[in-house]
């Protein structure tokens, strides 16, 4: 036991039970301590040790230089873009680094390799900044990731192409490899995670399933197929979202026939069954039989069949039609899931036009459309949760439309969320709108921020430029 257990030991158990020592102690603590007052020798002992472990240590002797890493090859960026990246590791405008990242290895430049350790403990714990992140470290990255294993996903950007690394590496240099090689070869890669399909746990069979996403087709079918036979749910469920995605699918064509079991459609009215039970084929299609949401068993196992089939089934008319037997909100969600899934701009069209209209919905018409689609929903607390679910960054016209209505609002804090959305999403070609030349009342503290936030963003473009 060391001094300093032999303190804690003390501290614990109290100093009649166990009378403290200082013996074990260094010599330069124990000189000025007082041993005639068992409390008082605890305490000092334990100020006066901490302090001399914080003063440092004997250097060590025998040691090696580490190895520096192999720069890159691309130009820094100019000093005001470096000073710009530490006023956001420093925390101003922080939300706009991964734009920043992504410009900057768009147009070629690197950053500067001192920045790399606070950038990388920035994505530490933002996943969505790691392969931003990993990309800038660049041939650096797998140097820095050995010095510290919180930051090992900078190995993943710069990991090769070796089998190795999908039958010997880490879970996260295994799903690198997959992910490349159904970039290049979708073929192989089924084919590797068919061999090792049956001696990999649930939770991995389901990830990896899921990266077939990634250029899909009727190849994979079989495969996806013989997943819905996986003893685990949740493989189940991800085949059966994969096989929803493929036209013409022997489990499209199993769910719409369960569609018309159900549902019938004649001009205004769609008429509802619900389904009598959830047998097996229903279970092995991914329908899970406990409802997610506040509604009964069966009408949840509806929802589920109607969102899983091919839009083909329906008639685009049934959107404005009267529901008996089932809730028309229900319905309108399920074929809302089933046209994201596809892409279907005349379905989305069609379900904008009811209370069913969502980012999701309007993400799927072409760009050109968007700002006629939001401007439809009105200018209510709607709007900033619609156009705040959009990918950005947004076209030009709805960027303008958004921010013209933001510059004739008045000061009321209700507006900050719709410009806390618009200040992200606007794209290169509307950041110097007339708002940004605003003179602003130090009350107005969204409207200063927004015109914060696009003065910098632009001010980023043209140091990058």
């Amino acid at each position: 036991m060391t001094g300093w257990d032999k303190l804690v030991s003390a501290a614990l158990l109290g100093t009649d039970r166990r009378p403290p020592s200082a013996d074990d102690l260094p010599e330069a603590v124990r000189r000025d301590l007082d041993a005639s007052d068992p409390v008082r020798l605890v305490l000092d002992a334990a100020a006066l040790e901490t302090t001399y472990r914080r003063a440092g240590r004997s250097p060590l002797k025998g040691l090696e230089p580490i190895e520096p890493p192999q720069g890159e090859d691309a130009p820094l960026i100019r000093p005001a873009a470096i000073g710009r990246l530490a006023m956001m590791l420093g925390g101003e405008q922080a939300t706009v680094l991964g734009e920043w990242l992504r410009l900057v290895l768009d147009r070629g430049w690197a950053v500067p390799p001192e920045f790399l350790p606070a950038l990388a403990d920035f994505a530490r714990g933002r996943t969505e900044y790691r392969a931003l992140v990993a990309a800038a470290a660049g041939r650096r990255g797998p140097w820095l990731a050995e010095l510290n294993p919180d930051w090992r996903f900078l190995a993943l950007h710069n990991a090769s192409d070796s089998e190795q690394d999908w039958t010997h590496g880490t879970p996260n240099q295994r799903r690198a490899w997959l992910i490349r090689t159904r970039e290049q070869d979708p073929a192989a890669a089924r084919e590797a995670l068919a061999e090792v399909w049956p001696s990999e746990p649930a939770v991995v069979r389901a990830e990896f399933l899921a990266l077939l996403t990634n250029n899909l087709s009727p190849a994979d079918e079989d495969f996806c197929e013989r997943a819905l036979d996986d003893r685990a749910a949740e493989v189940r469920r991800t085949a059966a979202g994969l096989l929803a995605r493929i036209p013409g699918s022997r489990y499209s064509a199993r769910m719409a026939a369960r569609v018309r079991e159900c549902l019938a459609f004649e001009p205004g009215r769609v008429r509802v069954s619900l389904p009598r039970r959830l047998d097996d084929t229903m279970l092995r299609d991914g329908i899970t039989a406990k409802p997610r949401l506040a509604i009964g068993e069966k009408a949840w196992w509806l929802r589920q069949i109607l969102a899983a089939a091919a839009l083909s089934v329906y008639d685009v008319r049934m959107v404005e039609a009267e529901v008996s037997g089932f809730d028309r909100a229900l319905l309108l969600e399920a074929l809302g899931d089933a046209t994201v899934r596809e892409r279907n701009a005349e379905w989305a069209r069609a379900l904008l036009t009811t209370k069913a209209a969502s980012a999701r919905l309007i993400a799927v018409l072409p760009p050109e459309e968007w700002a006629a689609a939001v401007g439809a929903l009105g200018k209510g607390g709607e709007l900033a949760q619609v156009v705040g679910g959009l990918p950005v960054p947004w076209p030009e016209s709805l960027a303008v439309a958004m921010l013209d209505l933001l510059n004739r609002a008045g000061p009321d804090q209700g507006w900050a969320r719709l410009a806390s959305a618009v200040a992200q999403a606007v794209p290169v070609a509307a950041l110097d709108h007339p708002i940004t030349a605003r003179a602003v009342d130090e009350e107005q503290t969204w409207r200063r921020r927004l015109i914060e936030t696009l003065t910098f963003r632009r001010e980023m473009y043209e140091e990058l430029s």
